[in-house]
């Protein structure tokens, strides 16, 4: 309702404001050329459309807010949008489901789409699937390429990172049992240095730039890092035969919003422990 209202402010100022330049202007055309009383009246409009046009951006602006994001305190399927978010530099609010309650609230009061989680409040929004939001975000901040062609490689590094970063989530709910976790890490980790890793290496050798695509920061280098770091953590010399990549993951955790993302207290979550993991069971089973 305030948005209509200051958009109802806005147009009625302009139309009186265009109104008196009308008024002026059919005063200027009669009157003599070395007359130059009516300056300052045209002076004064042109100051007052600039000042109301600079305000309604800066109302518009504060009214969008911070992007809020609901999902339970663990990385899941939100864990790479916060990275996304972050290495845009862009703060971010987090409402946390904490029981089945708070989800069950979201789905009744009609604001997931699907009945599911993440849901992110973007611009008025309220975005679902994981996806759909990682695309918006990325096109919203430069973090999609500059034309077709790179979208299109961006697209495909980025999916390769999301099948594998998907894998490595899904490993403590999918196998609660240790012995058989243990051994489907492994599965995981023989994919990631025999089918993905190599893939990402020969991208960087081929074009001998510091990014994957375009010689520019994209969510295909934010994704691929955040998925090498996921992959670590199971297997700290995983990029032993990966040169290449281990000077890209240096490089780009050396961006700035990116370190700041890598230090203690940031949004990033940890690695799911036990008590992660029987919490979130709770809430989504």
């Amino acid at each position: 309702m305030y948005c209509i209202q200051f958009e109802m402010g806005m147009v009625f100022q302009i139309i009186t404001l265009h109104t008196r330049s009308l008024y002026i202007r059919s005063g200027i055309e009669n009157c003599p050329v070395s007359s130059m009383s009516h300056l300052p009246y045209v002076t004064v409009f042109y100051f007052k459309v600039i000042f109301f046009v600079q305000k309604g951006k800066e109302t518009l602006g504060n009214m969008a807010g911070k992007p809020k994001l609901h999902y339970f305190n663990g990385r899941g399927r939100m864990e790479t949008i916060r990275w996304l978010l972050s290495a845009a530099g862009i703060e971010f609010e987090e409402q946390f489901i904490q029981s089945k309650a708070d989800l069950e609230k979201l789905k009744k009061d009609g604001l997931l789409l699907f009945q599911q989680v993440p849901m992110v409040e973007i611009d008025g929004m309220k975005l679902v699937q994981s996806r759909a939001i990682l695309n918006y975000i990325a096109e919203k901040y430069n973090l999609c390429g500059k034309d077709i062609k790179q979208r299109a490689l961006i697209d495909m590094y980025s999916e390769g990172a999301f099948d594998l970063c998907e894998m490595i989530m899904m490993l403590p709910w999918k196998y609660p049992d240790l012995k058989e976790r243990e051994k489907e890490t492994s599965a995981v980790l023989e994919k990631a240095t025999g089918r993905y890793f190599p893939v990402f290496e020969k991208v960087l050798k081929d074009h001998g730039q510091d990014f994957l695509v375009g010689n520019q920061l994209s969510r295909a280098d934010i994704q691929v890092l955040e998925v090498i770091l996921a992959t670590e953590e199971m297997k700290a010399d995983v990029l032993s035969k990966f040169p290449l990549l281990q000077a890209f993951k240096a490089r780009i955790s050396n961006i700035p919003n990116i370190k700041k993302f890598l230090q203690p207290g940031s949004p990033r979550r940890p690695p799911p422990d036990e008590a992660t993991v029987a919490d979130g069971f709770k809430i989504f089973d």
